[in-house]
């Protein structure tokens, strides 16, 4: 369950058969939201669903509220708008039509303090939102490979997490490739490549055990590095990346951002090409 299709942003839902809901049956139309969510995506019974306080929005007409898909600490929040009828939900980011769309998804995204592969100065900044659990991420990283070396010195790679809260060992390794960062910039991408090399092979129960060997494979203080993952403490780092993702309508896996300019899905290494060639022009 990734729920790839709650990223299409303003995809019109029909909720209900036309029973008009006022704010004081928010409770109602909440559960009627939460219903037909777990409905549309297959949502299992183990993941919790909640939305939260239905308010006036930007946008005349709509009120909005927040939906947060949860199994246990692991969360993701979706922005939903919902018509005054109650009759129709919207799922993603309404967008502003006076706005450039490109610097106003691009003014979002902060470059300081993320691992960075490349040229310093390339023309092109490939920003990637990704989960290292995830089989479309696991896909896209060769695509992402091939990129940089096909267009080395123009280009270069900016790390996001984005772990879903339905893949179990995601956020740890989001968490430990965050603390090797902080002990080694360079030994981030040792984590980040067998991560991905080694997807098939990795478990909830075996994770911490590759983290641990690839702490050690770079040689970092792997004391401190333990220390690091079991007490989270860079948790608030991944936390950032998500929210941060969230504000341009990030919701699924891989999600990358060139130069404002966003790309859903291991898409096949022609869309990026298109967009990179245009940029160099």
């Amino acid at each position: 369950m990734r729920l790839k299709n709650v990223a299409v942003a303003l995809s019109l839902l029909l909720l209900s058969s036309g029973i008009a809901y006022g704010l004081t049956n928010e409770t109602v139309l909440k559960e009627k939201i939460t219903a037909y969510m777990r409905k549309a995506f297959n949502i299992p019974a183990n993941v919790k669903i909640s939305v939260g306080h239905i308010s006036a929005s930007e946008v005349p007409g709509l009120e909005k509220s927040v939906v947060n898909v949860s199994i246990g600490e692991r969360k993701q929040t979706q922005d939903i708008y919902i018509s005054r009828n109650g009759k129709y939900l919207i799922l993603g980011k309404v967008f502003n039509l006076n706005e450039d769309p490109l610097k106003e998804t691009w003014s979002k995204i902060t470059l300081n303090g993320s691992p960075v592969r490349g040229a310093a100065g390339a023309k092109v900044t490939v920003v990637e939102f990704t989960d290292f659990e995830c089989p479309f991420c696991g896909r896209a990283y060769s695509t992402v490979e091939d990129l940089l070396l096909k267009y080395a010195g123009k280009i270069k790679l900016v790390y996001k997490s984005y772990p879903l809260p339905m893949h179990p060992w995601a956020m740890k390794a989001a968490i430990g490739a965050d603390c090797a960062y902080e002990q080694n910039h360079a030994s981030f991408w040792y984590f980040y490549d067998h991560l991905f090399q080694e997807q098939g092979s990795i478990t909830p129960d075996n994770v911490g055990d590759k983290l641990k060997g690839y702490a050690k494979d770079t040689k970092l203080n792997v004391s401190k590095f333990e220390t690091c993952v079991d007490k989270q403490q860079t948790k608030p780092m991944v936390e950032r990346d998500v929210k941060e993702g969230n504000s341009i309508g990030v919701s699924a896996t891989p999600t990358f951002v060139i130069n404002g300019r966003i790309v859903q899905g291991a898409q096949p290494e022609e869309a990026f090409v298109q967009i990179i060639n245009e940029i160099l022009k």
